[in-house]
């Protein structure tokens, strides 16, 4: 049986949550939007990443409607820190490439994770239930829990969705944020990417948080960043096993714990963890 790194979301957190979760998407839209393609100013954070308003203001906009809805949660931000909480934690990245948005490109998205205190074979801590892909340029956003991933669209459609069907690397569609070589990402990590690459059918760097939308959505087999943050791995944990799909680390284990993504479908998960892990 494939592991699973989410923990489930009850009925009553569905009802609770899942139109809430929307809500954000929609405030997070209402503040990237209008600076998309506008010439906001790009600064360099102190690790060289690069920060816009549109990354600050969204968070900030996000952080006062859940501290307003749920006071006592916990908050996880890429740009403001942490607030501390109990029961809940939210977890935010609100511009998710944000050197695609500063380049002008479709494909950056906005984060968001609900997570709870759980005590499992895990251990004990918190553990995203409910995790949003949102993609403001396109009015598109997938959200997934373990009961199963849905898009919904800008018109208010809602649909279901879920990973295609793929067991060999040489029908796959491998997505990745970085090429080995290009120096954004950890060396070692990518030195056996290339002949994964060179078995499979299409491969392509429509990464960071897109290329997690488009497995879940069916049309991507494989995703891979060895190395993530905290917040960017959250969300896409349980979008991803919602949609039928399985993730690990790098190394085979737990991604929230050691920050790396490797998603895909079951079927798939052997074979790539035998080249890659």
């Amino acid at each position: 049986m494939n592991r699973r790194y989410s923990a489930p979301l009850s009925p009553a957190e569905a009802r609770e949550f899942l139109p809430f979760m929307q809500e954000l998407v929609q405030i997070a839209n209402g503040v990237i939007r209008p600076l998309f393609m506008s010439g906001t100013a790009v600064i360099d954070k102190a690790d060289a990443s690069p920060v816009t308003q549109a990354d600050r203001g969204a968070e900030a906009a996000l952080r006062r409607a859940i501290e307003a809805r749920y006071p006592a949660h916990a908050i996880v931000g890429e740009e403001w820190g942490s607030k501390e909480g109990s029961g809940y934690r939210w977890v935010l990245d609100p511009v998710d490439g944000t050197r695609a948005f500063i380049t002008h490109c479709f494909l950056f998205g906005t984060l968001i994770a609900l997570e709870r205190w759980v005590q499992d074979e895990h251990g004990a801590g918190f553990r995203p239930v409910l995790g949003c892909i949102s993609h403001p340029a396109a009015g598109l956003a997938v959200l997934g829990h373990l009961g199963g991933a849905t898009l919904h669209a800008a018109d208010g459609s809602a649909r279901a969705v879920a990973l295609r069907p793929c067991t060999r690397l040489e029908d796959a569609t491998v997505l990745l944020t970085s090429l080995p070589g290009l120096g954004e990402q950890v060396a070692p990590r990518l030195e056996r990417v290339p002949a994964l690459l060179a078995r499979a059918r299409l491969a392509r760097t429509w990464g960071d948080c897109f290329g997690y939308f488009a497995l879940a959505t069916g049309g991507a087999d494989l995703m891979l960043d060895p190395k993530l943050a905290y917040w960017d791995v959250a969300a896409i944990v349980p979008v991803i096993e919602g949609a039928g799909g399985v993730v690990t680390s790098w190394d085979g284990g737990d991604p929230l714990a050691s920050p790396s993504l490797i998603a895909c479908g079951p079927d798939l998960q052997p074979e790539v963890l035998r080249l890659l892990a």
